[in-house]
């Protein structure tokens, strides 16, 4: 039999504004297609790709000829996707027309179905990979013992993309068969948080964090946990109002003092964003403003707001300050959720920080090209004087975990300044081009180069030669 695995790794990535992640172990090619006969599997499993080679030569014409046998094209589409699970390094478009081939022997196979979505996985086109864990899903036979490793699979697939419902409904197959399966309990429950189901949140995650193979895993849970139990006890005494595209949650009776000019406020930036960024969401984003002291149980102390997927959270302290300091503000936060709905959550942190200040110095001060005011003296003493040049893997680093306010402070200057040279070369209208190719999983440096004609790295240099002549 061939019994060969591959042990994967998924990486769940959460929208949150602490960089939530986690790994996830899934098991890929276990349910490769076999050949009819117990010998021919045997044999099989033991060849090499060149014999592999050999043997789909001779049995094509004979599988595609005018009376096919269907046992013949049974086992040469058996060899095929072995020949595909061999070649898994090989890129997708090499290994397309071998599924197609697969495909074309035996239509609707569902062990066919489930390594295409394996190998999707794998090249991280978790879309189409969706879509082939949900053919096989369709196509299952009826079983005392349904398939939870293609069920777990097409979660974490359905949840990489975004579509938290269906990746619930696939993780509640799973515990329907293992009620303490702790893959399923942690992807639900993290699927939950984004839709911001908290009481599912915890009562999935409460159960997941008691079984957690690793101390980090522990940790990871622990923190989601601890977010979902902020957010339900900020909101219930709160006032909840709401438009066509925002709902807003007011803290205490701050909605009598800031309830009208927010709405105003949100009004206004709504257009101004996703008119530039061309992309106009079609749920409603949360706004919460909390009491200052339950924001900071879960936000950064030095972030003024922040941004957890389609939420936007804004500690009342700053929902007193001048109306241009809220107005860029939530126009800031705004972005970042845009953003994360453009691009399913695949943007790089420099960018998505360039164009969040990028929107945020507009909603405030009328242009993109004035910075905010404790920036300025940074910018034109560090960047422009000393030419002092921070690539931005580094300002990714300082974003996330700078010594002090001021190392924090260059990493975000240093991206908004990236965007500001992106804007100045190739127009604005490239944000939303960026933005789109991120979104179709494309890397950084291929959405780069397919808009810029640069890479990221040609991109520093010209980044660096922009900043030289400011």
């Amino acid at each position: 039999m061939l019994k060969k695995t591959l042990i994967g790794v998924l990486l769940l990535l959460l929208s949150s504004s602490v960089c939530l992640a986690q790994t996830v172990r899934v098991e890929y090619f276990k349910d490769a297609l076999i050949p009819l006969t117990k010998e021919l599997a045997n044999k099989l499993e033991k060849l090499t790709i060149s014999q592999i080679d050999s043997a789909i030569e001779k049995s094509r014409p004979i599988a595609f000829g005018t009376t096919p046998r269907e046992d013949v094209k049974h086992n040469l589409a058996a060899f095929i996707i072995r020949k595909i699970i061999l070649s898994q390094h090989r890129p997708y478009e090499i290994l397309e027309p071998l599924f197609r081939e697969a495909d074309k022997l035996m239509p609707n196979n569902y062990h066919i179905e489930i390594i295409w979505g394996d190998i999707l996985c794998i090249k991280s086109k978790f879309e189409e990979a969706l879509s082939h864990y949900d053919n096989a899903a369709y196509l299952e036979p009826t079983s005392d013992f349904p398939n939870t490793s293609m069920y777990t699979k097409a979660g974490f697939a359905a949840a990489t993309t975004m579509k938290y419902d269906k990746a619930i409904e696939y993780f509640d197959k799973v515990l329907a068969v293992k009620p303490d399966d702790y893959t399923a309990l942690m992807g639900g429950g993290t699927a939950h948080f984004e839709l911001k189901n908290y009481y599912e949140t915890v009562e999935y995650l409460e159960k997941a964090v008691q079984i957690a193979p690793t101390d980090s895993e522990k940790k990871f849970i622990e923190r989601i946990l601890a977010q979902a139990r902020e957010f339900l006890a900020s909101t219930e005494s709160s006032t909840t109002d709401e438009d066509q595209r925002f709902i807003i949650h007011f803290a205490g009776d701050s909605r009598d003092d800031i309830g009208d000019v927010t709405f105003d406020m949100l009004e206004e930036i709504y257009f101004q964003v996703t008119d530039s960024l061309n992309y106009h969401p079609d749920v409603k984003i949360n706004v919460i403003f909390f009491l200052t002291q339950d924001y900071y149980k879960i936000g950064k102390e030095w972030s003024a707001a922040a941004a957890q997927g389609i939420q936007i959270m804004v500690p009342l302290k700053s929902g007193y300050k001048t109306p241009e300091y809220v107005k860029g503000l939530l126009a800031h936060e705004f972005t970042h959720t845009i953003i994360h709905l453009k691009t399913k959550n695949r943007c790089p942190l420099w960018l998505n920080e360039g164009l969040a200040q990028y929107q945020e110095f507009t909603a405030s001060y009328g242009s993109a090209d004035i910075i905010r005011p404790d920036f300025e003296g940074i910018l034109q003493r560090e960047f422009i004087e000393e030419q002092k040049f921070i690539n931005l893997s580094k300002a990714q680093t300082m974003i996330r975990g700078g010594s002090n306010n001021t190392d924090i402070a260059r990493g975000y200057i240093a991206s908004y300044m990236a965007v500001r040279c992106i804007a100045d070369y190739y127009g604005e209208q490239s944000f939303d081009e960026l933005l789109s190719k991120l979104g179709e999983g494309k890397t950084i440096d291929e959405a780069m180069l397919s808009v810029t004609g640069r890479d990221l790295s040609d991109f520093e240099e010209e980044f660096s030669d922009w900043l030289r002549n400011r």
